[in-house]
């Protein structure tokens, strides 16, 4: 199984480590507070420990939509999204959105904020359940337990920027 993360951001977010590059669009006022997770080392550690299992023959690839933003600042933009989950079957891939809000989490330390994504991503996977044009060989359960004990097996720490 792949698994990858895409990740939409309000122009708000600030990531540790980088340079300062978006306007805000909605004209709030500046924001403080810092995201502090490496996504693209999330990525790896949840991908590395889901590579070699399978699930069925329906799915391949499995993309995390991960939008962090002033959620109802920006309106129908990101709201449109809340509950999208996609099944995509020429591809092979499955691709459900986790949203986390970022006032709540753009003061938190590493382990606050892993929290929130941790749940987002869980959030994402139990999506799958609900699904009203669900993939025919895939074992979503199976699924949504190898995610569990991927997290389980990460630590914040290791994903900190």
């Amino acid at each position: 199984m792949r698994f990858k993360v895409l990740v939409t951001t309000g122009g708000e977010i600030k990531f540790e480590g980088a340079a300062p590059s978006k306007p805000i669009y909605y004209g709030g006022p500046k924001e403080t507070g810092l995201w502090r997770i490496d996504i693209s080392k999330f990525e790896q550690l949840i991908a590395e420990q889901l590579k070699s299992q399978v699930f069925g023959d329906s799915i391949e690839e499995f993309d995390f939509s991960l939008e962090i933003a002033n959620l109802d600042e920006w309106g129908n933009w990101f709201k449109a999204t809340k509950d999208y989950v996609s099944y995509r079957p020429k591809s092979r891939r499955l691709i459900s959105v986790g949203q986390i809000e970022w006032d709540s989490v753009k003061k938190l330390d590493v382990d606050g904020q892993w929290e929130q994504l941790t749940n987002a991503l869980r959030t994402a996977v139990g999506r799958i359940a609900s699904m009203k044009r669900k993939p025919s060989s895939f074992d979503f359960r199976a699924f949504g337990a190898a995610v569990d004990r991927a997290l389980t097996m990460c630590s914040p720490r290791a994903v900190a920027v």
